[in-house]
């Protein structure tokens, strides 16, 4: 029993020292990335590197038939590890919405993990063409 309870001390310790992960840290490397339209089967890649200033560079794709595709670049700020602030371009091109044209955004956004998702949503959703479409562009961790 000392030992299981010295065992939790120090990890305790360990956590508050900032040894465990930080969860202001973004994993970097490749992720998986994908606009609802295209596929969540077949998702794409964004690559994830952190800059010097402590902000993420994410650049990505993920294309399907016909020429559809979503794409991101620019950087993102982890806020929590289940908030992110994008700023940069996100295009968006699926054949049944927006009668086919690119959809643009770009500026800042927002990406938020909700719940027991594996996975920052876009929360800025609304499609170019209105009428309540949404975009679902989601990185996962």
């Amino acid at each position: 029993m000392k030992k299981v309870f010295a065992f939790i001390v120090i990890l305790a310790g360990l956590v508050q020292s900032g040894f465990a992960q930080d969860k202001r840290q973004l994993r970097e490397g490749t992720h998986n990335f994908t606009l609802q339209w295209i596929s969540w089967d077949q998702p794409g890649k964004v690559q994830i590197k952190k800059n010097s200033d402590g902000t993420y560079k994410v650049s990505g794709k993920q294309t399907g038939k016909g020429g559809d595709f979503v794409t991101i670049d620019g950087t993102l700020t982890v806020v929590t590890f289940s908030e992110m602030t994008f700023n940069g371009r996100i295009e968006t091109r699926y054949s049944g919405v927006n009668n086919g044209e690119v959809c643009r955004k770009e500026g800042t956004y927002h990406f938020l993990a909700k719940g027991a998702r594996k996975y920052w949503r876009l929360q800025e959703m609304d499609n170019c063409e209105g009428n309540h479409v949404v975009d679902y562009v989601d990185i996962f961790f």
